[in-house]
């Protein structure tokens, strides 16, 4: 007999064991059953029953109690999600503030709206003193059997807890700037819970409250402070905007005072000529001053358009040369400033840019007239954002970008006519090295 065999046989054997076993557990069973009256069994039946009945609420209860637990986990998962987003962003804004780029809290249009905000947060704190609302407090006090003397001791608590809040907290926005206000905030917390501690045997503490509106003082301080030096540029830039739009009108008039006197001049040279016209006597005399009047009277009218050009140009604020300018030895290699003037010499505006701020002269990379100058330029910082070197303020014009991608750029303006010169001469930087 094979091994297999012998093996399945032992099985077999098994089963038919496990198979006696039940049948001798059912014929006691039903001997059992046997025993038993009617009535027995029936009563069996209706236990069973209603065993199954409890078994089958208790199944349903924890069914019901697994949902809730189901819809309670998926809550507070969502939850959690929303807290992670938040702390991400507070950790992102935290970071941003490291390095300058700061996060207003506010949005006043003006600094007044900073100023009446950050009175109103002060008034606040002022009547909260007032009426002790800063401070939580113990008003039972006796001294020597006294209330009157621990009425008195409690109201010092008070005076020195507050005293010594409000001049630390003073020192601390006094030196708040862009890169340490998240430190100077934990500044404040810290004495706050360091205060409260030490006060804690006397039963007095600083408020929550009062702790929020100092904090939203440090907030207000400085971002009025920020407003204040951005309305400042605000106030520079209009006022070079209107030195440009001067400079721009003194150099129309000063053209047209020119070009009317050209015309003049034309004008008188062909009332001489058509003098001479009359007195002529041979046709080739005639010939020869009816090409000058010709001539004359052409470049009368190329005065003409240039002084309807002009005209055009004090009309349409609009219209201006945007202009592309390096200066490798000040600020290196593919550094340009993209601006924009409405002179009628650019030239002139970037000499002013040449000035003794910077150490050489600009070089010119592109002067591009437009009859929408100022949407051509914005078109182009957006374009080249993210090169900006200056990441804060974005009245600084200067971006960190090869001079081909520049290029390659102003080739999409084909209606446009720019002569770009992509190597700078740098001449006195050059002979300086």
């Amino acid at each position: 007999m094979a091994i297999t065999d012998i093996f399945k046989s032992m099985q077999f054997k098994k089963e038919i064991e496990q198979l006696t076993k039940e049948i001798d557990v059912l014929k006691n069973r039903d001997r059992s059953i046997e025993a038993m009256s009617l009535v027995e069994i029936h009563e069996q039946i209706d236990q069973q029953k209603k065993t199954l009945e409890e078994l089958k609420a208790t199944t349903l209860d924890y069914e019901n109690k697994v949902e809730q637990m189901e819809q309670e986990v998926e809550k507070r998962e969502s939850k959690i999600k929303e807290l992670e987003k938040d702390l991400i962003v507070t950790k992102e804004a935290i970071e941003m503030e490291g390095y300058g780029l700061y996060i207003p809290k506010y949005d006043f249009a003006t600094s007044l709206g900073y100023k009446v905000q950050l009175d109103k947060v002060r008034q606040e704190q002022k009547e909260m003193i007032r009426n002790k609302s800063a401070v939580n407090y113990f008003d039972n006090w006796t001294v020597e059997g006294s209330r009157a003397k621990g009425k008195k001791m409690t109201n010092d608590n008070i005076r020195q807890i507050l005293r010594s809040f409000n001049n630390e907290c003073e020192a601390a926005i006094n030196k708040v700037k862009y890169n340490n206000l998240h430190s100077i905030e934990n500044r404040i917390m810290k004495s706050f819970e360091q205060l409260n501690k030490l006060n804690a045997t006397n039963k007095v503490s600083l408020t929550a409250k009062f702790l929020d509106l100092k904090l939203a003082e440090m907030t207000l301080a400085y971002e009025y402070e920020r407003k204040k030096q951005d309305e400042k540029e605000e106030l520079r830039e209009q006022r070079e905007r209107e030195r440009e739009e001067k400079a721009l009108q003194r150099e129309i008039q000063n053209k047209k005072k020119i070009i009317d006197k050209d015309i003049t001049h034309y004008q008188n040279m062909i009332s001489d000529l058509e003098n001479r016209l009359k007195q002529a006597n041979n046709d080739e005399d005639k010939e020869s001053i009816q090409l000058q009047i010709e001539e004359l009277r052409l470049n009368i009218n190329e005065r003409e358009e240039e002084k309807a050009e002009l005209d055009y140009r004090t009309a349409h604020a609009s219209a201006g040369f945007v202009y592309i300018i390096s200066n490798i030895g000040s600020f290196g290699e593919d550094v340009v400033k993209i601006g924009v003037t409405r002179r009628i010499d650019p030239l002139e505006r970037i000499n002013e840019l040449s000035s003794a701020s910077v150490p050489f002269k600009f070089d010119v990379h592109a002067l591009i007239f437009s009859y929408d100058a100022y949407t051509l330029e914005n078109e182009l910082h957006k374009y080249f954002d993210k090169y900006r070197i200056n990441r804060v303020n974005n009245r600084k014009e200067f971006f960190k970008v090869p001079i081909k991608k520049i290029e390659e750029k102003l080739e999409e303006y084909g209606e446009l006519t720019i002569d770009f010169n992509s190597d700078p001469d740098a001449e006195e930087y050059r002979e300086s090295l």
